[in-house]
C-alpha cells in the first residue's frame, strides 16, 4: 500500500452509517506487507466511544479515554510483537454509544489513527480503509444498562466470519470507509491504558434448570429476573459427575437430554471477590445456543440482580456451533458473582470458563499501614481495594452502577489515594474534568464528562477543597495556578450573590441540593430519591453556606501559595464575615445545635452533617465546638445521623480535638467491620448494601475507602502542612499499637514506625532531608529521622 500524505490521518466512519446514529459497531480492516519485521512498531488511535484492536488475529488492546469532544485523546498501543514479514491486518472493533450518560459527552462518531513502524507513519486512517457494520452487535436488541451508564452488548457469534484473522479476505459487505467533517488532531490521553489482567477465578456455586416466562418487550434482564428457577444438584444435571463430585467445577458438560423438557438452565459463578472488567466465555456447543450473561454485587436474592427499578445489568450471547472464546472487550462490567441462562440448546455443551478478565488502572500501591489489630489493618486493605476498583479512567462512585466522577465522591477518594498509590496524575485528571464542566453560574455538572445541564452546588464546593488538598500533597503550583482564573472567577460570582451576609440557594431546575444520604438532606420529594425539590423564594441551607465557607479557605490558602496574596486575605475577610452571618442565622439555642435550613418555605431540620461541617468551618465558639462534638459522639443525639458518604467530615470535626480519637477509631472499626463480617471484599454505598435504593445499593463505592485516610493521616499521623511534603506534620493518634507504614509523600515515600512507650510514642521516620518535620511533643517524645527501623 501508499504511505499516507502530511494531510493524514482522517477522521473516518461508515458510509452506511449517518455519522451520529447511536449505538453503533464498526469493523474496520486494513491489509498491509513488511518485508521484514520491525524493531518498533506503533498504533496511536482515537475514536468516539470505544475501541478494541487485534493485529494478525491477535488482541492487542482496548480502552479510549473519556474526555469531552472538543478535547479527544488517542491511545498509543505498542505493535512491536505482533507485527510479521509478509501480510499483516490490523483489524479494529469501534463501538459508537452517542447518548449522553453520566461518563459520556457525545461528540461525532468516527476513527482517527496512525500506524508507525520503525519511526516513520506507515498507514493513517483515510478513505482507503475497509469497513462494514458489524454483522455479530444486534445493536436494535441492545437496552440501556440505565440513565447513568451506556448500552448493555447482544453479540451473535453466529455471524462472526473471522474477519479479525490474518487469512481472512474481504467480501462484498466491506466498503471504503469515509472521510467524516471532523478536523481535530487528537492529543495523548493523559492517563496509562487499563491494565488487562488474567481471568478472575470462577468456580460454581449453584445450578438447575429454568422455565422462561417470556412476555412481549422485556430486556434481556427483565427475562433472567422472572425467569423460574429450580435448583438440581451438580450430578443431576452434569455429565460426568457423581454425588462425591459436588460441587461442580468448571468446565462442565451436559447434553439437551439432562434438560427434562425445560426451557434451559443456569450457573451461578462465584468470582471470590469483587472484580471490575469484561465478561468472558470459553466453551463448546454441539450446535449452538443462547447464553445470557448477568453480573451482581451480592445473592441477597439466591440470584444476580439482573433488573431492578428499570436497570439492566444483563447482555446475551448467541453461540454458534463448535469450540469459542469470547470476550466482551467494548463494556466494562463489575460484580462478584456472574449468572448464566442458557437456552436454545441442542446437543452437548461444554462450558470451560465463565467470568472476568479484570481491567484495572496500574497503580503502585506505595502507602502501607500495619498494626497490631488485625482488624484495622483489614479495613485498610479492604479500603484501598475499594478505592482501586473505583478508579479506571477517573475516580468514579461505583464501578457497577454508574462509573461516574461526582466531585464530592471524588474527593473522599483523592485523599484516600494520596495515601495508598504513588503519583498524583490520577487526581489532577479528575479535577481536570470536573473544572471543565463549569457553567456560567458558576456550579459544575453533576459529573463528568458529561453533557447534562444538573448540577448539586455543594459538590462544587467540595472541588475547590479537593484543588487545596491536591496542592499540598503534590506540591504542583503549576496545575493549581493554571485553573487559579477559573477558581477566583466563580468565587467572586458567589460573593456577587452573597445576600444578608450568606449564599442563598440557586433556585431553579438545574440545582439539586443534595448533602447527604440522611432523611431531609438529600434534596428529594419522594421515597424514589427521583424528584429533586426546587428552591423557591430565598433559601439559606447550612450545610451549603459551612461548605461555602470551607471553599473559600481552600481557595485563598491556594492564593496564598501561588502569590496571590492580596486576593487570599480579601478572601479570608469573606470567610470571617460570612462564619458570623452562617452563626446568628442558623444556631438554634434551645437545641444548642444548628438548624440545616433558614428562609422561605425551611423546615426545621437538624443533622450531624451540620454541626460538622459548622466545626469545620470555624462558626461559633470553641465552646460550642466542644459541646457539639460531645454531641456528635452519642448514640442517641436527637440529629439526622451522617451515613457512610459524608462522615469524612464527622470525623475530621471530632477529630480536632485530639482527645477524641479513640471514638473516630471505634466508629471506623464497628462500622466497616460489619461489612467485612457480611462477607464484603469492597465497601458499601450504605450500611445497608444492597437492600438500599431500592435494591440496588452498591456494594463497591469509592467514598467508603476513607479509613485509608484517616490511618495515614490521624494514625500514623503524617499530613503536609505546605506544598509537596516540604513540611510535615507528625501528629499521630494516641490508642493504637505497632504502628508501622509507608505514606507517598511529594516526591518521596515516608517510612514510619511508632513504638509504644507509656502514653506516647517513640517515632523512626525515614524522611526527605529537605523536610520541615513539626512534631507534637505530647504524643512523640522521641522521633529519628532516617531511622532504618522505619523502612
Amino acid at each position: 500500500m501508499s504511505k499516507p500524505n502530511s494531510s493524514y490521518p482522517k477522521w473516518i466512519w461508515s458510509p452506511l452509517l449517518s455519522e451520529n446514529q447511536e449505538n453503533q459497531y464498526v469493523e474496520f480492516r486494513l491489509e498491509f506487507d513488511l518485508e521484514t519485521a520491525p524493531e518498533t512498531a506503533c498504533l496511536r488511535i482515537s475514536v468516539d466511544t470505544n475501541f478494541a484492536a487485534w493485529m494478525n488475529g491477535e488482541f492487542i488492546d482496548c480502552g479510549q479515554f473519556g474526555d469531552f469532544p472538543d478535547a479527544r485523546t488517542f491511545s498509543t498501543l505498542d505493535l512491536s510483537d505482533y507485527l510479521q514479514p509478509g501480510r499483516n491486518i490490523l483489524a479494529i472493533l469501534v463501538h459508537y454509544c452517542g447518548v449522553d450518560h453520566f461518563s459520556y459527552y457525545p461528540g461525532d462518531a468516527g476513527l482517527w489513527y496512525e500506524l508507525e513502524v520503525d519511526g516513520g507513519v506507515l498507514a493513517a486512517s483515510d478513505d482507503r480503509m475497509q469497513c462494514r457494520i458489524s454483522p455479530c452487535y444486534l445493536q436494535e436488541e441492545s437496552a440501556r444498562f440505565n440513565p447513568q451508564m451506556g448500552f448493555t452488548f447482544h453479540f451473535d457469534a453466529s455471524r462472526d466470519d473471522g474477519w479479525r484473522k490474518r487469512e481472512y479476505c474481504c467480501n462484498e459487505t466491506w466498503q471504503s470507509a469515509f472521510i467524516t467533517s471532523q478536523r481535530e488532531v487528537p492529543r495523548p490521553r493523559p492517563l496509562p491504558m487499563l491494565a488487562i489482567g488474567s481471568p478472575s477465578t470462577s468456580s460454581i456455586m449453584a445450578q438447575g434448570l429454568i422455565k422462561r416466562d417470556s412476555r412481549p418487550g422485556q430486556t434481556v434482564a427483565e427475562q433472567m429476573q422472572l425467569d423460574f428457577m429450580s435448583a438440581r444438584r451438580s450430578w443431576e444435571l452434569f455429565d460426568d459427575f457423581s454425588p462425591v463430585s459436588s460441587p461442580a467445577a468448571l468446565p462442565v458438560r451436559l447434553s439437551d437430554a439432562n434438560l427434562e423438557g425445560a426451557d434451559g438452565f443456569y450457573v451461578i459463578l462465584d468470582l471470590g471477590r469483587e472484580e471490575c472488567g469484561f465478561p468472558s466465555l470459553d466453551l463448546h456447543s454441539a450446535d449452538g445456543c443462547v447464553i445470557d450473561i448477568a453480573v451482581g454485587e451480592h445473592l441477597d436474592d439466591l440470584r444476580v440482580r439482573s433488573s431492578i427499578g428499570g436497570r439492566n445489568f444483563a447482555s446475551r450471547y448467541v453461540a454458534c456451533p463448535g469450540d469459542q472464546n469470547f470476550t466482551e472487550y467494548l463494556h466494562r462490567y463489575a460484580g462478584r458473582y456472574v449468572q448464566l441462562h442458557i437456552t436454545q440448546q441442542s446437543g452437548a455443551l461444554e462450558l470451560r470458563y465463565a467470568g472476568i478478565i479484570p481491567a484495572d488502572y496500574p497503580v503502585t500501591p506505595a502507602g502501607e499501614f500495619n498494626s497490631s489489630d488485625s482488624l484495622c489493618d483489614r479495613i485498610w486493605s479492604v479500603s484501598r481495594r475499594t478505592l482501586h476498583l473505583c478508579m479506571h479512567e477517573h475516580y468514579e462512585d461505583c464501578p457497577w452502577r454508574e462509573q461516574a466522577l461526582y466531585a464530592n465522591d471524588s474527593r473522599n477518594q483523592m485523599l484516600c489515594g494520596y495515601y495508598a498509590f504513588e503519583g498524583y496524575d490520577f487526581a489532577r485528571v479528575s479535577l481536570d474534568l470536573l473544572s471543565r464542566t463549569t457553567g456560567a453560574d458558576g456550579y459544575q455538572e453533576l459529573c463528568a464528562p458529561m453533557k447534562h445541564d444538573l448540577t448539586i452546588p455543594s459538590f462544587t464546593m467540595t472541588w475547590f477543597l479537593a484543588m487545596n488538598d491536591y496542592l499540598m500533597y503534590s506540591g504542583d503550583k503549576k496545575f493549581v495556578a493554571g485553573k487559579f482564573p477559573l477558581m477566583k472567577r466563580m468565587i467572586e460570582g458567589y460573593l456577587k450573590e452573597v445576600n444578608d451576609g450568606l449564599l442563598p440557594c440557586p433556585p431553579g431546575k438545574r440545582y439539586w441540593h443534595f448533602y447527604d444520604w440522611a432523611p431531609g438532606l438529600d434534596g428529594t420529594m419522594d421515597e424514589d430519591c427521583t424528584k429533586f425539590s426546587t428552591v423557591e423564594g430565598v433559601r439559606f441551607d447550612a450545610p451549603f453556606n459551612f461548605l461555602f465557607v470551607m471553599a473559600l479557605q481552600s481557595a485563598a490558602n491556594v492564593a496564598g501559595w501561588i502569590g496571590e496574596e492580596d486576593v487570599a486575605s480579601q478572601w479570608l475577610e469573606r470567610v470571617e464575615q460570612i462564619k458570623v452571618a452562617a452563626h446568628d442565622t442558623f444556631w438554634d439555642g434551645d437545641r444548642s445545635a444548628y438548624r440545616s435550613y433558614a428562609g422561605d418555605r425551611a423546615n426545621l431540620h437538624f443533622a450531624e452533617l451540620t454541626q460538622s461541617l459548622a466545626i469545620l468551618a470555624g462558626a461559633g465558639t470553641d465552646g460550642i465546638h466542644r459541646d457539639l462534638r460531645e454531641t456528635l459522639m452519642r448514640d442517641e443525639n436527637g440529629l439526622t445521623t451522617t451515613t457512610l458518604s459524608q462522615s469524612l467530615y464527622k470525623f475530621e470535626a471530632i477529630l480536632l480535638d485530639e482527645s477524641c480519637g479513640p471514638f473516630v477509631l471505634n466508629a471506623i472499626k464497628r462500622d466497616w467491620s460489619q461489612m467485612l463480617f457480611a462477607g464484603a471484599t469492597s465497601f458499601w454505598e450504605t450500611l445497608r448494601g444492597g437492600w438500599d435504593f431500592h435494591h440496588a445499593g452498591s456494594l463497591c463505592h469509592g467514598w467508603s475507602g476513607i479509613p485509608v485516610y484517616f490511618y495515614g493521616a490521624y494514625g500514623l499521623g503524617i499530613k503536609p502542612l505546605a506544598p509537596g511534603f516540604s513540611r510535615i506534620q507528625v501528629k499521630p493518634l494516641l490508642g493504637m499499637e505497632g504502628l508501622k507504614g509507608r505514606v507517598p509523600g511529594g516526591t518521596e515515600v515516608i517510612g514510619v514506625t511508632l513504638e509504644n512507650v507509656d502514653d506516647s510514642y517513640v517515632a523512626h521516620l525515614q524522611i526527605p532531608e529537605t523536610a520541615d518535620v513539626v512534631v507534637d511533643r505530647a504524643r512523640v517524645r522521641e522521633i529519628n529521622r532516617n531511622d532504618s527501623s522505619s523502612c
